[in-house]
């Protein structure tokens, strides 16, 4: 298997962290978030890597920047929206996910190979104050089966109640977004056990020789007007078939 593959297979078992982002409240909500990411290659350590995340939130409506892509939830529309600023592409799939129908010959052959093998989530005892927010420690694990190799995938997740945040329609959202990926659509079970919102989550993959860690942490929340163009598709982007490995 190729380097690239590697890497996309990474990218796309942290796509599970994007569930961790949406909320939903009465007015519209802006999350600032932070993200930091490290890897190596076999012991090498590699470039690190800092972005600066945003999420906006309203009626059934909620859009996730990173980097140069986005993705926009639209439960009024039945629709997700994935883009990729890049290539001035985005990926159109209805809700609910039908994953198998939505994904291209080359993502089909992927997911052929594999499989999520198991994944659990186990709430702690622990808790403590991340940036004014009381929060609870949650361990998740998830390994994924392929030709043979398995995959693990751990992650620490603080989440807090204290943000204001209606949490039952949160679930909608991360669902949603669960469901977008092969590996994490069968997961909706396992993450109701964490009880608030994720503050900080820290993530780490190893594969082959290559160990990726991310830490993603909520900087800020706060309530304003959300233009609502916010969540509606850019102008003159190219409709493309979604590729979850992408």
């Amino acid at each position: 298997m190729s380097k690239k593959n590697i890497i996309l297979i990474i990218a796309s078992l942290f796509a599970l962290s994007m569930l961790l982002s949406p909320n939903l409240a009465e007015a519209d909500i802006i999350i600032t978030k932070s993200k930091h990411t490290e890897s190596t290659v076999e012991g090498q350590p590699q470039p690190a890597k800092n972005e600066e995340g945003k999420t906006w939130i309203a009626k059934n409506k909620m859009r996730e920047d990173m980097a140069e892509s986005s993705i926009i939830v639209r439960l009024d529309l039945n629709k997700i929206y994935t883009i990729d600023h890049s290539t001035k592409t985005y990926s159109e799939i209805n809700l609910p996910v039908e994953i198998e129908k939505a994904v291209p010959p080359e993502a089909k052959q992927m997911m052929d190979v594999m499989q999520t093998k198991s994944s659990s989530v186990r709430e702690t005892a622990e808790a403590q104050t991340i940036r004014d927010w009381l929060c609870q420690k949650f361990l998740v694990e998830v390994e994924i089966s392929m030709m043979e190799m398995n995959i693990p995938m751990a992650m620490e997740i603080w989440a807090s109640r204290d943000l204001g945040i209606d949490l039952s329609a949160y679930k909608k959202f991360s669902d949603a977004i669960l469901s977008l990926n092969p590996f994490t659509k069968g997961l909706s079970e396992e993450f109701k056990k964490i009880q608030g919102y994720p503050v900080l989550t820290i993530s780490s993959v190893k594969m082959m020789g290559t160990e990726t860690k991310e830490r993603e942490e909520v900087i800020s929340v706060e309530k304003k007007d959300v233009p609502s163009k916010t969540y509606n598709l850019p102008r003159g982007y190219e409709k493309i078939p979604y590729n979850p490995f992408k």
